[in-house]
Order: C-alpha cells, then sequence, then structure tokens
C-alpha cells in the first residue's frame, strides 16, 4: 500500500535516492537530508500510513524495534550524549510528510538545536477534572 505523490514511498520505491541505514521487509530507515543534527534519522514503515492513527499495531511495532535498534547504534557510534525519539502527527503537530514516520535526533549537552519547553505550571483542579470526564474511557 502506497501512494504515488508521497514523498516517503517513492523513497521506498527507489524512486528517490536516500541514505539508507536499515531496510526489512516492512521498514526503512535512511539520514534526513535536512538534518537537526549529525546523524538525525528517519525511521518509517514501507507501507503507507497517514499518521499514528493509521499504523496498524503490528507494523507500529516493528517500526519502533528498529528505532530502538538503531537509536543505541547511533548513541554509540557517534558518541553522542542522548536523543530525541520525535513522531508528530497532524500539521498543527509539525507534520509536514504525511507519511507516519519517526526521527531519531542525536544530541549533544549544551547543543542549543531545541528545547522542549515544559509549563511548569500546575492545572487548575477543575480544567484537569473536566479533561478527565471527557477522555476516561
Amino acid at each position: 500500500m502506497k501512494r504515488k505523490d508521497c514523498l516517503f514511498c517513492k523513497i521506498t520505491n527507489k524512486e528517490i535516492p536516500s541514505k539508507i541505514l536499515f531496510e526489512n521487509e516492512l521498514v526503512l530507515a535512511f539520514l534526513d537530508i535536512s538534518p537537526i543534527s549529525k546523524g538525525h534519522t528517519i525511521v518509517i514503515p514501507k507501507n503507507h500510513y497517514s499518521n499514528l492513527e493509521d499504523i496498524p499495531n503490528y507494523e507500529l511495532t516493528e517500526v519502533y524495534k528498529e528505532v530502538k535498534n538503531l537509536a543505541t547504534k547511533i548513541h554509540k557510534n557517534l558518541k553522542i550524549d542522548g536523543y530525541n525519539i520525535l513522531q508528530n502527527n497532524f500539521a498543527a503537530a509539525g507534520q509536514v510528510i504525511k507519511h507516519f514516520h519517526i526521527h531519531i535526533i542525536p544530541r549533544n549537552y549544551d547543543d542549543e538545536k531545541f528545547r522542549i519547553k515544559i509549563p511548569r505550571t500546575q492545572a487548575p483542579e477543575d480544567e484537569l477534572n473536566e479533561v478527565y470526564k471527557i477522555l476516561k474511557f
């Protein structure tokens, strides 16, 4: 299942060259051509799924197994201090290419590449209760 207009599907079909780091029947990993840092890697299912909500659990598991393997190798071989695993869903969250993918972003102390700003103020109890009632299944 692939889409002719999808950049990542074109990479899996070898229509667009890429620096492939890993490939099996379900998963492909390659270096990002616009890396946040040296070794920035993209891991995708070979089948086309737009986002996390669409990918079957079995394929999601296989993709994340390879994310773990690759992240471990990147950490060791590039001698980095750490890494971010990032996965965006929908444009509002920063998803640009509508093919499910996971970023492995190598990081070093004080690299100033990006910082996730986590609010340090506690949400009001009534707001938490409202969201809790909506989301509790």
